[in-house]
């Protein structure tokens, strides 16, 4: 035999034991897959068993009821709890002042009130310290926000809003070019529904960066009837001013009644952080109350309600006074018949007494009823004149 040939039937022998190798191979398998078929079989069977008796058992039949129940679902430890729909806290003007423009306002109480806003945030650390600053010493202010920080910092807004703040709008951008309506509508409308979807607050109070009233922003949030805030009290801190210079400039010419204006944002407002509580001590010392520009609205408000009360009251009492007197001289005029008769017994009486008899004119019979004069109009009011806003 050759050697090709020896060659040739050794491969044969040896793709043989191969084949006779993987064909063992894939008989163990199945019998393997077969068993194990067999094995897990009764435990179904038994798990099934044991389910339809817990199904018949009296015990478990309340537990069944429950889970079954579509109305009380299940949820695994993966599954999301919904969450509470948030509260609404709304800031909303007066009606008085609603689509209005407020520059200042004026009290002629005795008492002294202070109104502090911060523009441009919120901004990181700038905005913090100012809350610090405004938690110690128990003062509530108003927070006029760009949309834009407020999507960049959500959770310092947050902790503005948890500290009771009042949440403002300062559009989007706070661009100062010309807009038309529909950019208006969204510089406005796009940062109050970020501010609502933030903080849960809804808010119609407004300022117009750089208080710019003809670039069309002031006249979108007037038709939406927002207040439209300006100041009545700069402190210039968005120039490079030391602290003490924006002490001065606030405390330099104040009124009693004060809305000042300052930035926690919109670039370096160290200065502003570090002035703040000497200006806050400075209006402590001259007797100011702080208030929010919501509370300093309703303080001006009620006292025209007042006022106007007070005056309806004072013409009131006038009046019925006149009427009274009329009244008074009308009864006199109707009652002369019996004063007459009265009168003849009398004449009758001095007749049998003639030494009592002095001369007189003859009674007239129209003199008991006399014209009477024009009766004098009532004090006119004073007119106030109540300032447009």
């Amino acid at each position: 035999m050759s050697v090709r040939k020896v060659k040739l039937a050794k491969r044969k022998r040896l793709v043989g034991r191969v084949m006779i190798f993987l064909s063992l191979m894939i008989s163990g398998l199945c019998l393997a897959i077969a068993l194990s078929g067999i094995t897990h079989q009764p435990a179904a069977q038994t798990l099934q068993v044991q389910n339809t008796t817990s199904q018949v058992s009296p015990d478990t039949k309340t537990e069944q009821k429950g889970a079954s129940n579509p109305q009380t679902p299940i949820a695994d430890s993966t599954s999301e709890v919904p969450t509470q729909e948030q509260p609404v806290k709304k800031f909303f003007p007066p009606a008085e002042y609603e689509g209005q423009l407020v520059k200042n306002v004026k009290l002629s109480t005795k008492d002294k009130v202070v109104a502090l806003t911060f523009d441009d945030g919120p901004a990181p650390k700038n905005t913090l310290q100012i809350l610090k600053i405004l938690k110690k010493n128990d003062i509530k202010a108003t927070f006029f926000w760009i949309g834009r920080m407020l999507k960049e910092y959500p959770e310092i807004a947050k902790e503005v809003a948890a500290e009771g703040h009042v949440i403002a709008n300062h559009t989007w951008s706070h661009s100062y070019r010309w807009m038309s309506k529909a950019a208006a509508a969204r510089e406005i409308d796009d940062t109050a529904d970020l501010i609502y979807k933030t903080t849960g607050v809804k808010s119609l109070y407004f300022r117009p960066p750089g208080g710019i009233l003809t670039n069309g922003v002031a006249d979108y949030a007037k038709k939406k009837n927002y207040a439209v805030i300006m100041w009545s009290n700069d402190s210039i801190d968005y120039r490079p001013y030391s602290a003490k210079r924006l002490v001065n400039n606030v405390m330099r010419r104040i009124k009693p009644t004060e809305i000042v204006l300052m930035h926690d944002g919109g670039g370096n407002r160290s200065a502003t952080v570090k002035a703040l509580p000497e200006i806050i001590s400075r209006f402590k010392q001259l007797g100011y109350k702080f208030v929010t520009i919501p509370e300093l609205l309703d303080m001006e408000l009620k006292e025209k309600e007042a006022a106007s009360k007070s005056k309806k009251d004072s013409k009131s009492p006038s009046l019925n006074s006149e009427e009274q007197d009329v009244k008074g001289e009308e009864k006199d005029s109707n009652s002369p018949p019996l004063n007459s008769e009265e009168q003849g017994v009398k004449s009758e009486e001095k007749d049998s007494n003639p030494s009592s008899i002095s001369p007189g004119p003859e009674a007239s019979p129209g003199n008991g009823i006399q014209d009477l004069p024009d009766s004098p109009s009532p004090l006119p009011s004073p007119h106030s004149s109540t300032e447009q806003y």
